[in-house]
């Protein structure tokens, strides 16, 4: 399917993310706050616990803190999300023809313009941190492109499993858990051995996160070949993703309703 295909979804595309993140809450000041608070008192918590032993190994912990969670966040929600949209669109989905992809695309979607508004937030706070805007900040597109492109190829997978499997929700819980601790969120890799250093190092959420860092904390520019390995992991990680949805999106509805 070329572009001229898309073409005519694009409105279509437009409209299930705003309505996405109107039902996120997200319409109206009150519902961004509240979207704020989670991280918020999550980032409070790691911070007062792991401060006095972690801020030794770190220099502006608290910026390093709340980047590593934001953008976890990010990831964490919009596949929590992404996998359970054909089951809360499923009656959407048996009454009109469309590519299935869009609806995954507009809740990861939704959730994105949530964390760019984040973003925002953001900002002055590492301001305030002391943490002073540089050129490696104009990277910053390139880091999320790389984490949405991920985000939305895990989606899809996820979204195609959930629809077969009607307990991947709770197998996703158990092992997005499990990435969260193996991801250096609130920890540096510096602290673990030689051999989970490089274990951990491999994985691209790591290379993400850590590439976000350096790029806004930092103001260090990316090895140009981790920027390459992670366009080549993440056209896959979508390439994939697409490619299991055209094989599977005639089978999406019935699968739901068995």
């Amino acid at each position: 399917m070329g572009k001229k295909d898309y073409f005519p979804y694009w409105n279509l595309f437009w409209n299930m993310t705003r309505v996405e993140f109107k039902l996120r809450d997200q319409g109206t000041l009150l519902g961004f706050l509240w979207t704020l608070l989670h991280p918020a008192l999550i980032f409070i918590v790691l911070y007062i616990l792991f401060i006095k032993w972690l801020g030794h190994f770190i220099d502006q912990y608290a910026a390093y803190l709340i980047i590593g969670l934001l953008f976890w966040n990010f990831f964490h929600k919009a596949t929590c999300l992404g996998l359970a949209t054909f089951k809360r669109r499923a009656l959407l989905m048996r009454n009109y023809k469309f590519p299935r992809e869009i609806m995954v695309f507009s809740t990861v979607a939704a959730v994105f313009v949530s964390t760019a508004l984040e973003i925002a937030v953001l900002v002055p706070l590492l301001w305030l941190w002391g943490v002073k805007p540089n050129w490696a900040w104009t990277l910053l597109p390139l880091w999320a492109l790389f984490l949405l492109s991920i985000t939305m190829g895990v989606s899809l997978l996820l979204a195609i499993l959930a629809a077969q499997f009607h307990d991947m929700e709770r197998i996703w819980d158990v092992i997005s858990t499990a990435l969260f601790y193996l991801t250096p969120v609130f920890y540096p890799l510096n602290i673990l051995s030689d051999r989970n250093k490089a274990l951990l190092s491999a994985s691209p959420l790591t290379m993400i996160i850590n590439g976000i860092r350096d790029c806004l904390i930092s103001g260090l520019f990316p090895d140009p070949k981790i920027c390459w390995l992670l366009a080549g992991l993440s056209a896959l990680c979508l390439g994939a993703g697409l490619f299991l949805m055209r094989r599977y999106e005639h089978r999406i509805a019935d699968m739901i309703i068995s």
